[in-house]
């Protein structure tokens, strides 16, 4: 096969993050070593420019944060020239479900008032009006919701909710709510609900 074929992969918000991360560790971690003849500093940084230009800005900004806190943590050390290190310690260190689930739980929204609104909503049984983040769609999206309960799972808050839109029950990160606003209007809670706390619900993406 000719090394300058190219192909095509379709990847979601996340596991591009995930993989420009992983670039960009690449990048700050393995500097120096030739591949077939062509620099891997340049090839490297083409693959990091070309995957930057496919997730939203935010999360490319993210993604360069975190490549470097990672250096920081696993390395400790606060500079390039600082690299010099076995790459299999590394290897050892962190494996790729780490760094995703370091990716998938990097905050993006202040949850400080967020979350008592969540909270009141909940006690009042109110909906809420929500803008919230949707990764697939790289969009803010607006919701209804109506909370019924709210839980800490991985250092994270989530709320499980009845979403008007989709006209079912499932799982938000309350940090990816931008924006909420209570409502006038009441809601009753299911009655089978506390039978069915317990079940894993598909998560709003």
């Amino acid at each position: 096969m000719d090394m300058e074929d190219k192909f095509s992969l379709e990847l979601t918000q996340e596991e591009g993050v995930l993989l420009l991360t992983s670039a960009r560790l690449l990048d700050k971690l393995v500097a120096g070593v030739t591949i077939h003849s062509k620099d891997r500093d340049e090839l490297i940084k083409d693959i990091i420019e070309k995957l930057a230009q496919k997730v939203a800005p935010a999360l490319s900004v993210m993604s360069d944060e975190l490549a470097d806190a990672i250096v920081d943590s696993v390395l400790g050390c606060d500079g390039e020239d600082d690299l010099d290190f076995d790459l299999a310690l590394i290897e050892s260190e962190m494996n790729a479900e780490q760094l995703d689930l370091q990716v998938m739980n990097f905050p993006m929204y202040a949850t400080d008032e967020t979350l008592p609104k969540l909270e009141k909503a909940l006690v009042d049984h109110r909906m809420v009006k929500a803008e919230y983040y949707s990764f697939a769609r790289e969009s803010v999206d607006r919701i209804t919701l109506n909370p019924l309960t709210i839980l800490k799972e991985e250092g994270l808050w989530r709320v499980i909710a009845y979403c008007h839109e989709r006209k079912e029950v499932l799982l938000f990160r309350v940090d990816r709510i931008k924006q909420l606003k209570e409502t006038a209007q009441h809601f009753e809670t299911p009655k089978d609900f506390s039978q069915r706390k317990a079940q894993r619900y598909a998560t709003y993406c």
